[in-house]
């Protein structure tokens, strides 16, 4: 087991020279501590110098199936978690972002969230989080808790992203679609009567997938250059507990700026009013009429702002939690 985990982990296979060496020095030792690898966590290295139990007839006693299942659950939550504390930390800049995102492109930063508290109060700034947070905790569950089983099976984190992205956007985008509904508006319209307006637009259910083509599309690429990169500086850093919030902010940075006028497409996309479905070349053709490529990053400087703290909460969350829980093996 010792050689096994180490060997299945991608940031590892750089260093199969050290793996060879240390994991046979393992078997011999009995599994006292050994010198770790830059990239591991201490957690992780203490499970995986543990050598495996003998039972008395002397075969190995591997991790049972149902020990997997208990992982992969709980994983599952502590996806959830983050992803839900992660949204309602950066709500008030994620309303402000989506009302100058979709319905009031001229209109700068402040004065979209002076308009919001003068329609709606304080308590508008949150409005559509309880969506949000619903959204984001299935999708951050399903995403961490995939891109961490995928990344052992496919052998690399961008793909091991790309996939868990679309597999998440797919199960959740109709509450992503019902969020942009009800906070980009400017009104005291109820969850119900956004709605319902929605389905009469577009001809019942099949409404709430309206533009999830660009999603799942975007979703590939951001997620996939997101954990790529979270991966490839995880493997470089010392083995700190702040290490994944620091890291996770920077790939999402990187990630999420070079997606973002992908976003903005998608939710002039959602947004749109009417019973045709908007085209992916008909909103990126509107938008650019509207203020030339400017447009297509209008918010961006706001989504850098609440990337730091949601990315930062998310990551560190979720990374924290599986050190609590003791998940130390990759999948």
């Amino acid at each position: 087991r010792c050689f096994r985990v180490l060997a299945d982990d991608p940031s590892c296979r750089p260093r199969q020279a050290w793996i060879e060496s240390e994991a046979r020095a393992c078997f011999e030792s009995g599994g006292v501590e050994l010198p770790r690898p830059r990239g591991l966590e201490s957690a992780e290295i203490h499970a995986i110098y543990d050598p495996p139990a003998v039972t008395s007839s002397g075969v190995l006693d591997m991790p049972s199936s149902a020990g997997d299942s208990r992982r992969h659950a709980t994983r599952l939550v502590n996806g959830a978690v983050a992803g839900a504390v992660g949204k309602t930390v950066v709500s008030p800049l994620e309303r402000v972002r989506l009302v100058g995102q979709t319905t009031r492109p001229d209109a700068s930063a402040l004065a979209s969230a002076r308009n919001v508290l003068a329609a709606e109060g304080w308590s508008g700034m949150w409005r559509g989080n309880g969506l949000a947070v619903a959204r984001a905790a299935s999708s951050k569950a399903i995403l961490f808790a995939a891109q961490d089983a995928l990344r052992v099976r496919v052998g690399h984190d961008f793909v091991a992203g790309s996939l868990a992205g679309v597999l998440a956007t797919l199960l959740t985008y109709p509450l992503d679609l019902l969020r942009t509904r009800a906070a980009a508006a400017v009104s005291t319209a109820s969850l119900g009567a956004v709605t319902a307006s929605l389905m009469r637009e577009g001809g019942g259910v099949r409404a709430l997938y309206r533009g999830v083509g660009a999603t799942a599309a975007g979703a590939v690429a951001f997620e996939g250059t997101r954990f790529g990169s979270f991966g490839w500086l995880q493997a470089r850093s010392a083995d700190w507990w702040l290490a994944p919030a620091i890291n996770g902010t920077l790939a999402s940075l990187l990630a999420g700026m070079v997606m973002y006028p992908n976003d903005t497409v998608r939710r002039r996309i959602q947004w749109h009013r009417g019973t045709e479905t908007l085209s992916y070349l008909e909103a990126a053709r509107a938008l650019l009429c509207e203020g030339g490529v400017a447009r297509l990053y209008r918010g961006g400087a706001l989504y850098a702002l609440k990337s730091v703290p949601s990315a930062a909460v998310q990551f560190g969350v979720y990374h924290g939690l599986k050190r609590l829980t003791g998940d130390v093996r990759e999948a």
